[in-house]
């Protein structure tokens, strides 16, 4: 009777995590690690639908700064601290579109991020970035790339 209870146990974990499973893969990189101040900082992110289905989606777009609003980025300084969001005069005036997709199972879709337009890496120094995905069942984070902001 232990033996039982034991592998119903063991099939349980396996098809609850088969459940709870993120359906999603998320890589970043970026094609230029040095830039200098004042330039723009972007990074490609690309989401893989690592499910045997498709997943639909729509993401918001505010007008100006285009970034994906599934995704939260993580960007910090040389010294491990949060970089500050830029501000810009009246945002709450500020425009946007949704934008729906679908994401067949194995398919990679891959946007190009300008991060530099949500937070303020205008400093010179070395910046780190993450991108992430949250959701009551599952939390995908990214690799971490690394972008050196320069003088010249």
């Amino acid at each position: 009777m232990h033996a039982f209870h034991c592998l119903f146990l063991l099939v349980s974990a396996v098809l609850w995590q088969q459940l709870t499973q993120a359906p999603f893969k998320i890589a970043i990189t970026t094609e230029h690690s040095t830039v200098v101040a004042g330039d723009d900082v972007t990074i490609d992110v690309s989401l893989t639908n690592t499910s045997n289905q498709i997943v639909s989606e729509g993401a918001m777009y505010e007008s100006g700064i285009e970034l994906d609003s599934t995704l939260r980025f993580e960007i910090l300084d040389e010294h491990r601290k949060p970089v500050p969001r830029r501000t810009y005069p009246h945002e709450e005036l500020r425009g946007g579109s949704v934008r729906f997709r679908d994401i067949k199972p194995g398919e990679t879709v891959t946007q190009h991020q300008r991060v530099s337009a949500l937070f303020d890496m205008r400093k010179p120094g070395k910046y780190t970035i993450q991108v992430w995905r949250r959701n009551p069942d599952y939390d995908i984070k990214s690799n971490i790339v690394t972008v050196t902001v320069t003088t010249e």
